[in-house]
């Protein structure tokens, strides 16, 4: 059993408690991608709210692949400052600050060119074309660039973002890779590409901490299975990661068009007993199997429910989204027993 108020240390760097905001996209930045004030007020007041480790959301390594249209970017040295003052911002209220480093790949909403591996969608009508080599090592660089912006704007560290049909994402699953090369095949061959990206971040920069978000499992016809989800966390331990964020892809009305293996009511036995679109049962298969810290998320609307949890041992640290949207002081509020105190979200909002 974990107290939510007992702190961790990631590589060393201790969070005070086991609350985690994972990346949320708030399109609350320039067209540039520079930060705003409004950015910087609204991580402040989470990590004001008691927040043990804030993740900003998805920053873009390229300008031309972020997913919206005001997203954080971190393409550029000229950022540097908006994101010191992000950074700064989260600190200063005793929240360790990350930020995650992102190319939207075969996903996002408006732009003009879509990549991945292969020519296999997964937004509809947008097939996206197939990385060169050459193109990949470049990327791979973007990568290594976007974390050492992160590590001078005076963040604690960096997550990756290999989930959710982003572009390493796309690579680690065989629904969307179906390349022939040393980046596709086998388990290994598919998460060639972030394995060289957390271990280029690791020569440049040396034990600056790095944290990988991944989908442990994939209810997509040939998605990643919990097997393979085991298989490729052990793979990103030994390349030197820090954490590991779980994710995982359940609901398929969040893909549409992406061919659902199970539904509700066929899903498999071990994510009984959470709520359909939870991540958790995910992570509480795969921890044991790994040696650095965990990450579970996925529904956690209710005081009580994040107790449970770290009760149940499934997790050393919860990720709560939404929840801080509708109260900012969800986390010392749960934390001090003020549970009737905390404003609810609603999902209709």
């Amino acid at each position: 059993m974990v107290d939510l108020s007992e702190p961790i240390k990631i590589a060393g760097l201790e969070v005070k408690n086991r609350f985690v905001l994972p990346p949320m996209v708030r399109n609350l930045c320039t067209e540039e991608g520079k930060v705003t004030e409004e950015a910087v007020e609204h991580y402040a007041a989470i990590s004001k709210g008691g927040m043990g480790l804030i993740i900003v959301e998805a920053a873009a390594i390229t300008w031309e692949h972020r997913i919206l249209s005001k997203n954080v970017g971190i393409h550029d040295d000229a950022l540097i400052p908006g994101l010191k003052n992000l950074a700064d911002g989260i600190k200063a209220h005793g929240a360790r600050a990350f930020i995650q480093i992102n190319h939207s790949g075969p996903k996002a909403h408006f732009q003009k060119r879509f990549v991945g591996p292969s020519n296999v969608p997964v937004i509809k009508n947008k097939v996206p074309e197939p990385l060169s080599i050459e193109e990949i090592e470049e990327i791979r660089e973007m990568f290594v660039d976007a974390a050492r912006r992160a590590q001078t704007a005076g963040f604690d560290g960096v997550e990756v973002h290999g989930a959710h049909f982003y572009l390493l994402s796309a690579f680690l699953s065989s629904y969307t890779n179906r390349r022939d090369d040393e980046y596709g095949g086998s388990t290994e061959n598919k998460a060639k590409f972030t394995v060289d990206v957390i271990q280029r971040i690791r020569e440049e920069l040396g034990d600056y901490p790095i944290i990988l978000r991944i989908n442990g499992m994939e209810n997509v016809v040939d998605g990643i299975t919990l097997d393979e989800g085991i298989q490729i966390s052990k793979i990103a331990e030994s390349a030197g990661i820090d954490a590991l964020h779980v994710s995982c892809v359940v609901d398929a009305t969040y893909n549409p068009g992406i061919p659902p293996r199970f539904t509700e009511e066929t899903m498999p036995e071990f994510l009984k007993g959470y709520p359909y679109d939870c991540c958790i049962p995910v992570a509480r298969e795969i921890k044991p199997h790994v040696k650095v810290p965990v990450i579970g998320v996925g529904m956690v609307r209710e005081p009580q429910f994040a107790r449970r949890v770290m009760m149940e041992d499934t997790c050393d640290l919860l990720g709560v989204g939404r929840s801080l949207l509708a109260d900012p002081e969800f986390v010392n509020k749960t934390l001090e027993g003020r549970d009737s105190e905390i404003i609810p979200w609603k999902d209709s909002e």
